[in-house]
């Protein structure tokens, strides 16, 4: 009896030991800070740019605390036709069948993709972006802390609406 109590005991500290030693601590969800436009001067230093026009190719840099982050322009909406008319092509959901997209709305659909982003030192997070026309758009930013396949996944998309001249 005294030696079942004593592997009961064993196993009851070991596993509260193991699910504490697991056990991290509440992760944030991010937040971010700013968007800007940078164009690149004779001497590789950014410039910032108030007011981004159409057919210039722009550094985007986004100012933000997560450990990954991606930038969903929206300038590219390329939708396919059905054969003939002007009626948009779905698939077996219902979902428009695109050709490209980089619209943060058609997330998860497929020929959606943000920009692939890289971390500076200067100006944070950074892509390179030219916008097609101008226009009013609405650029998101979507932000996350610990990766993408964590149980304490926080992902936090925030739209910014962006003139183009």
């Amino acid at each position: 009896m005294k030696r079942t109590a004593y592997i009961l005991m064993f196993i009851f500290l070991v596993g509260t030991m193991m699910s504490s030693c697991l056990n991290e601590d509440d992760v944030k969800a991010p937040k971010v800070h700013s968007l800007k436009f940078y164009t690149i001067n004779e001497n590789k230093e950014f410039i910032e740019e108030l007011n981004p026009v159409s057919g210039i190719t722009y550094t985007i840099g986004v100012d933000t605390d997560a450990d990954i982050c991606s930038l969903w322009p929206g300038g590219i909406r390329q939708i396919v036709k059905k054969v003939g008319t002007d009626i948009d092509s779905t698939d077996v959901n219902g979902n428009v069948v695109l050709s490209k997209s980089d619209c943060y709305k058609d997330y998860g659909l497929l020929k959606a993709q943000g920009l692939k982003t890289s971390l500076n030192s200067t100006i944070g997070w950074t892509a390179t972006y030219q916008y097609p026309q101008s226009g009013e758009f609405e650029f998101t930013v979507v932000v996350t802390n610990h990766g993408y396949d964590s149980p304490d996944y926080k992902q936090v998309a925030v739209p910014f609406n962006v003139k183009v001249r």
